[in-house]
This record gives C-alpha cells, structure tokens and sequence, in this order.
C-alpha cells in the first residue's frame, strides 16, 4: 500500500487527485498502519465488518466527487499512466466510460491486457488476453474496446458511475469487474483497454492463484444474470442476416461474399458498407440489439461488426484469410488486425492453413471452413496460343517470353487479377496456361483462374494445399527451383494431354466448390446461431 501510494504521488505530484484508502482487513494494528499514509491529500476509511473487493470500493466510490480509479493496493503506478488512462476516457469516443490499463508482473509478463469470454476453452469462465506473455509482445500493445474490465486498475468517468452505480456488493471475490463491464456496454457506455498506461501488479501479494468456494459463489451469480446472452443465446434460423463490407473487401471478395448472402433466400439480408477500419457509428446505431447475425466481410468491417454486436447479436467473421499477412511491411498494423480477431467472432475460414495459423495467432478456433469460389461459366472448347502471367516482375516475364517463343506462344501480363473485369481480361484471351506468381491467401482466384480453360502454373505454398492440387488440376513448382517454372510451362504448352486433364479438373474443382460454398455458409450460420460454445 505505501509503495501504491508513493507511486501516484512520485508519477503526478501536482495533479488534481485525492487517495481514498478503504480498510477491508477490520484490524486496530492495520488500521493504525494506514492511518500514517494520511496526509492532506490521501485519507482512510475504516468498516465495521468486511464486505469482500465490491462492497469495499463501493464504501471508496461513495466518498469520490469526480471521476474514478480503482487501484488495488499492489499496484505500481508507472510514469504516463495517468495521462494515457484520462486520454482514452476523453479524446477517442464519446462512448467509453471505463478504461483499463495494461498491467504487468515484476518480472515484465503481462497480467492483464484486457477480459475475453474464454468460450471456446472455459466457458464458465473469463480470462485475461495474453496473460503470461512478454509486455512488449505486440497484440498486447494494441489500444482497443475491451469486453471487460480491470476491477485492479479502472478509470471511470463520472458520467458513467452515475449511469452505472456501483459494483454489485454480493460478488464477494471475482467476477465483479466483468459484470461491472458488461452492465456498462448494456447501457450504451464502452469499457476500453489502453496499453499506453502501464502499472505493475503485484498480483499474489494480496491474492492467492486458488478459486475458493466465494470466487464460485461470484461465477456463479454472474451467470444467473448473463447467461442467456452468454452460455446459451441461441438466435433463429431465420434471423436477418447484415453483411458489413470494408475497404478491405476487393470487388471479386465482394462478388463472393455477395453470393454466398444472396443465396440465403430464408433470411432478410442487408449490406452495409464502411469507408475505413474506424468505427462507423450509423451502421452500429442501425445493428445494435435484437437478434441478427452481423457478418464482418474484411478486418476493416471487424470493429464495427463487434462494437455492434458487444450488447447482443451474433458476430461472424468471414475471413479472406489470415490478413495481416498482406502487409509485411507494416508491423503496427499487422499487431493491429491480430489484435482485431476477437474470441466473441464465430470464424469461417477459407482453408485449413488459415484455421490452423488463426489459432496459432490468437487461440481461437474457426468453427467452419468454406472454400472461395465462384460460379465458373461453361468450359471453353479450345484455346489460343496465349499464356497470361500475373504478378510477374520485368526480368521474369523476359524468361518467360523467351520459352514461349520456342513453341510460338505469346504473353499477356497483368499485376494482378483484383475485379471481374481483370478476369474477363484473361478469359477473353482464351489462354493456354495462367502462371500465378501472386502469393493468394484463399482460393478465389486461383480457381477462377482455372475456370477459364487454361492450365494454372503457380508455386508452391501451404496455403491452398486443399485447393490448388499439384498434378491433379494445377502445376505448382518449387519457386526456390530456376528451372521449375520452365518445366511446368513447358509440359503445359507442349503435352495435349496434361493440359487437357488440368483444365478439366481444375474447372471441375471449381464448379464443385461454387456449388458447396452456399450450402457451406447456410450450414455454418445455423451451427453459430444454435450453439454459442
């Protein structure tokens, strides 16, 4: 407790604060301790009789006449911490009312980086993210909304303690912040984490790891009130589906997401479109409550999805694939959209390399998995001496030029195959064989690409191992290998009846997969809609 105290004086000596310190220990020689940290700013209220950590800082939020912190007795205040916590209740949404800091161990682990109903492992129970995991690991770094709260460190607005009230005194240990939290985001005011402001926590030091009877009592009481929202929400079948597009969602994603919502003809299906990763209020104002299923089609939908769904609804999230792979060059927001796959999203993964590094990335699970695909028109009959090359840099589509002019075949190059109209391109050509230097994160366009008739070339790659078959409707070749890609084109070009086998296979997968992917994505919705956990 001094070293509490000492911390807040040490971090913002001249700031306008004043301590209350609420005895919970009911002991004259505890008392008599405490009573020598008082000073002019710093007082002590002592009980009669113990009321366990809510009835305690309840006594302290009753003497309080401005905005709040809560700060247990074993924490640590670091320097900015103050600054960070006032400037996220203030400066970034209107909204929040609650924030909690990042919260470290001596030794540097995190504790506490913000609350997740750990649905898919515990579900009676809520846990910290990244508990455990070095402070500087770069998820936990990432400011965002917070589905809890840290009853150890939390700044309440005055605004909102008197729209909320205090804690609910009949949780004697445990399970009061989130209920605390959840009670907020029921009532329209946002709890948010933010890294920035960082206190250690002496966590053991006025806690055991143990859960006793009165910290099952609490877990208990927490699902009397929340577990129609929680552990058994169930949503109707044909609840109405909202499908929320970002600037993410390229016109072929958009294309594919589209059929797959069209197709659910038992539904009323509405889309919506937001201009930025930023929370757009007017989509959230208009998907907020009732029971609805709100599909984030890119991670640019992905915050306003949740923020829509944080007080009821049912969140799903199509993923393209694991997204933050398609900026290697921006560290900040890669962190950024890890950050974003939340643990509340039920998941529907386009392959099995993209469910297995979902959890490697975040340990959550998806739950279905649906292959990209389009409708392919009819298989064309013959084709033309073209081969199309996309992604190529200068000095590989000179290699490859100087092949095809051994077998009298021309290039035709493009950067990337983005839009319907840039597949039109390729298929208007009738081409002989695509070779696919771009690296895909789902099968969208590799099986587009095979639709239109030609022998698809690509390299190597554990992402669309499932999809894109080596021999059997591709040919995929070592790119670590100089002579891999001549000897794939070659045979493509010069032996009727590989191509032949490719592209009739390869057009196959692709009708097979357009056909599966609706009955897929009716299939997965249901399962979300009936079983939360």
């Amino acid at each position: 407790m001094r070293e509490a105290v000492a911390s807040v004086e040490r971090t913002y000596p001249t700031a306008d604060w004043r301590i209350i310190i609420v005895d919970d220990y009911i002991d004259p020689d505890v008392v008599a301790r405490l009573r020598q940290l008082e000073g002019p700013r710093v007082s002590v209220i002592e009980k009669d009789t113990r009321r366990g950590f809510s009835g305690t800082i309840n006594v302290g939020m009753a003497a309080a006449d401005d905005d709040i912190i809560l700060m247990n007795s074993d924490i640590v205040a670091q320097p900015g911490w103050l600054e960070a916590l006032q400037y996220s209740a203030y400066a970034i949404d209107p909204h929040i009312g609650l924030v909690s800091p990042r919260l470290v161990y001596p030794d540097g682990r995190l504790q506490y980086a913000g609350h997740y109903h750990a649905r898919q492992h515990a579900p009676q129970w809520w846990s910290h993210f990244h508990t455990g995991a070095p402070a500087t690991r770069p998820a936990a770094n990432v400011a965002g909304y917070n589905r809890g709260a840290s009853g150890a460190c939390l700044y309440i607005t005055r605004e909102a303690f008197d729209r909320l009230g205090f804690f609910d005194d009949e949780f004697w240990l445990g399970f009061e912040d989130v209920d605390y939290a959840m009670r907020a985001w029921k009532l329209g005011v946002r709890s948010y984490y933010q890294p920035a402001a960082l206190l250690i926590h002496h966590e053991s030091a006025s806690r055991g790891y143990s859960q006793g009877h009165r910290e099952l009592a609490s877990m208990r009481r927490f699902w009397g009130r929340w577990e129609e929202q929680l552990l058994t929400r169930h949503v109707p079948d044909d609840a109405p589906l909202d499908v929320v597009l970002g600037p993410a969602s390229g016109p072929l994603w958009e294309a594919y997401v589209r059929s797959l919502a069209d197709a659910q003809t038992a539904r009323v299906v509405t889309y919506h479109r937001v201009s930025s990763a930023e929370r757009d209020e007017d989509v959230i104002a208009r998907l907020s409550g009732g029971d609805r299923i709100v599909l984030a089609a890119d991670w640019t939908a992905a915050e306003t999805v949740w923020l829509a769904t944080a007080a009821g609804g049912l969140p799903v999230y199509l993923l393209p694939g694991i997204e933050s792979a398609s900026h290697p060059g921006d560290p900040a927001l890669q962190a950024h959209i890890i950050a974003g796959y939340r643990p509340d999203f039920d998941y529907i993964a386009p392959n099995p390399w993209t469910q297995r590094q979902l959890q490697h990335e975040t340990a959550w699970e998806a739950r279905a998995r649906i292959a990209p695909a389009l409708v392919p028109a009819a298989l064309p009959v013959a084709s033309e001496r073209v081969v199309v090359v996309i992604g190529a840099s200068a000095p590989e589509r000179d290699g490859i030029r100087l092949t095809l002019r051994e077998f009298d075949h021309v290039l035709f190059a493009l950067d990337d195959v983005d839009s319907s109209a840039d597949l039109e391109a390729v298929v208007r050509r009738r081409p002989r064989a695509v070779i696919d230097l771009v690296a895909r994160a789902n099968s969208l366009v590799p099986l587009a690409l095979m639709s239109c008739g030609a022998a698809y070339i690509s390299p190597s790659d554990p992402v669309l191992g499932h999809q894109v078959m080596d021999g059997y409707n591709a040919l995929r070749f070592d790119p670590r290998d100089p002579g891999g890609l001549t000897r794939a084109l070659v045979d493509a070009i010069s032996r009727d009846a590989v191509w032949s086998e490719l592209r009739r296979n390869g057009h196959a997968t692709a009708e097979r997969a357009a056909a599966l992917a609706p009955e897929e994505f009716d299939r997965a919705l249901k399962t979300f809609a009936a079983s939360p956990i």
